[in-house]
């Protein structure tokens, strides 16, 4: 896109109309188009491939925000999900009050993952307070660095059709 190669992993839109949209926030793109020729500066480590012929499961989409409180965690057990992804604050937090119907989805194996909405960066477990990515993982919360929201959805769906543990998807997006 517009003499720049970027994977799929990454890249995003960043702009509704402008022709240089796509960039890949924190890692760039991995190679540039030259007049005569493809030059790659990086090489794609790690590819993901899973055999889906149909999608069954019902994943969700949340985003955090400031004052969130636990309601929409509770719709979205209530509406028996297989799956959660959250679109955490910074590098991977979340307000406090969302914890008891967090740990509800958890409780009933319901895999939830964890990326930032932030633009650049990814989520980490670094923080140690309530609600802080540290005691999220400790919790169980599947980290997805370097994902989207919605790439981390369309993995976790391709991934439910699977037949994986808990650890087995929590190593598939750790890598």
């Amino acid at each position: 896109m517009n003499e720049e190669i970027h994977t799929a992993r990454y890249v995003t839109k960043t702009h509704t109309t402008n022709v240089a949209t796509f960039r890949t926030p924190t890692f760039g793109p991995i190679g540039i188009l030259s007049k005569n020729n493809v030059l790659f500066f990086q090489k794609l480590v790690a590819a993901d491939h899973f055999p889906v012929t149909n999608i069954s499961k019902k994943v969700q989409l949340l985003k955090a925000y400031a004052g969130m409180d636990g309601d929409l965690f509770d719709a979205v057990y209530e509406q028996k999900a297989d799956g959660l992804i959250i679109e955490a604050l910074g590098a991977g937090n979340l307000p406090p009050a969302v914890l008891p119907s967090l740990q509800k989805l958890l409780d009933h194996k319901i895999p939830v993952v964890l990326v930032s909405r932030a633009f650049n960066g990814i989520a980490q477990d670094i923080y140690d307070y309530k609600g802080g990515g540290k005691q999220l993982k400790e919790a169980g919360v599947i980290f997805a660095p370097g994902l989207s929201g919605p790439k981390a959805r369309i993995k976790l769906l391709a991934i439910l059709e699977q037949n994986f543990s808990h650890n087995e998807i929590e190593n598939l997006f750790a890598s």
